[in-house]
């Protein structure tokens, strides 16, 4: 009886064994932002919505202000902060498009879009930019990450291309507060256009073991794995899950 009740136990309707891959990706996810600075929407996304389209992309972002927070926590000091005054400004506009489009858009073709905005944040993660963290770059890099990020829940590599010169510890915490920034613009829209509600924050409460469990890890982990390799292990996974989506869409 026991193990009939095991096997029948469901968490709003996510299976044990769903719940444990849930928790394995936020978890993988987690260690690749604090690692990298970037790469949490690249993993956890494709990942999540192929175990469900219902963690994505709302619940699945703002489970990640935990994420945010612990990459600023002490070094609020070291953000830049007119910077993030010109990315405000781009994500405003870019995540409000983004969204508009996503209403345009059949349910149905979701898992497509996804996968197809997937593939996208990779190849701009490949394709050698050069950008600077001046007005001009940090602005347009802010509009095309909100509208990828209102559509899809990635917002892509741009702004951290645009930071890559930077002082790693600036970049950390400054990439910190874009992204809660980005994030809480992103879930605000979503709610206007009522596609948020309380079920959206229920499954987000489903992810939070996960992040706590890679925030644990990360610092062990991250001491024994070159950071290249992470980078390449993220798009590699991103590309595979984004494939996934648009075959099964």
């Amino acid at each position: 009886m026991t193990t009939l009740s095991l096997l029948g136990f469901s968490l709003l309707g996510f299976s044990p064994l769903q719940l444990l891959a849930i928790t394995a990706i936020m978890a993988a996810a987690t260690i690749v932002q604090m690692a990298l600075g970037l790469g949490l929407g690249l993993v956890m996304i494709p990942l999540l919505a192929l175990v469900s389209t219902s963690l994505v992309p709302a619940p699945a972002i703002l489970s990640a202000f935990l994420v945010m927070a612990a990459m600023i926590w002490g070094r609020t000091a070291l953000i830049d902060r007119p910077g993030i005054g010109w990315g405000t400004l781009g994500l405003v506009f870019g995540t409000a498009a983004g969204v508009a489009a996503l209403l345009a858009i059949d349910p149905h073709h979701l898992p497509r879009v996804f996968g197809a905005m997937i593939l996208l944040a990779v190849v701009l993660a490949l394709v050698g930019l050069k950008l600077r963290a001046i007005p001009r770059d940090i602005l347009g890099a802010s509009l095309v990450s909100g509208f990828m990020g209102g559509m899809s829940g990635i917002h892509g590599p741009l702004i951290g291309i645009v930071y890559a010169g930077e002082d790693p510890a600036r970049v950390r915490a400054t990439l910190g507060l874009y992204w809660i920034i980005a994030y809480g613009l992103m879930v605000a829209m979503h709610a206007l256009a009522g596609r948020f509600g309380l079920a959206d924050l229920a499954s987000a409460g489903l992810l939070v073991p996960g992040i706590v469990v890679g925030y644990v890890l990360a610092p062990r982990v991250i001491a024994h794995i070159d950071r290249r390799c992470m980078r390449i292990g993220m798009l590699a996974v991103a590309v595979a899950g984004a494939l996934v989506l648009i075959l099964r869409g």
